[in-house]
């Protein structure tokens, strides 16, 4: 018989919040906030809403899988951000090409 490891197995809430934490930071890469800010804003939009122990679970999880990175305030609060390694950096625009407008150089 195969087991599971206890990191592979959660309730379904929380790996629903963990896909919707992901989506969060996918849209706002330089999000940071407490773990009650990421359940009052970076969920609010879910229905019904989640349980703060799940919300912690899946902070947890992300924390432990290097997707979330754990940052100490000045006032001794916890806040999380996207892991620093998987943040994407953004490209330069690109430079237009093909025939310039008359009067420009």
């Amino acid at each position: 018989m195969e087991t599971l490891h206890d990191m592979d197995t959660q309730p379904p809430a929380v790996a629903e919040i963990e896909r919707a934490i992901r989506r969060y930071l996918a849209a706002h890469p330089h999000a940071v906030d407490t773990e009650r800010g990421i359940g009052e804003w970076w969920l609010r939009d879910a229905r019904p809403r989640y349980r703060a122990g799940d919300v912690h679970a899946a902070i947890e999880r992300l924390v432990a899988a290097h997707e979330l990175e754990q940052r100490t305030l000045p006032d001794g609060q916890r806040a999380y951000a996207i892991h620093p390694a998987l943040v994407v950096p953004s490209s330069p625009p690109i430079p237009a090409t093909g025939p310039r407008p008359p009067g420009r150089s």
